[in-house]
């Protein structure tokens, strides 16, 4: 027996489409400690320029902000050993 849906019932029609491509980055580790985790980065000759507005009581508050970097470098968290190399990868 087939089922004759109401005026007001809602039907939805599935479609079946190509699958989807998710893509997964590998995590960095590091090749001297196998650190997975904690990791910094330090920007070499690096010029930080800061206008300020100074208020009526002698405080400041911050404009703009702006920065220029020479080279970065990646740095593992633990030892702390040069991992720029894999920089590309974040």
């Amino acid at each position: 027996m087939t089922k004759v849906p109401n005026p007001g019932e809602r039907r939805h029609r599935i479609v079946a489409r190509k699958p989807v491509t998710v893509l997964v980055r590998e995590k960095i580790v590091c090749p001297y400690c196998g650190n997975q985790e904690e990791f910094y980065e330090v920007a070499e000759n690096a010029l930080m320029v800061v206008h300020y507005l100074q208020n009526e009581d002698g405080t400041f508050v911050p404009l703009d902000e702006s920065m220029e970097a020479g080279a970065v470098k990646f740095f593992c968290g633990r030892c702390q050993a040069d991992l720029s190399h894999l920089r590309d990868r974040l």
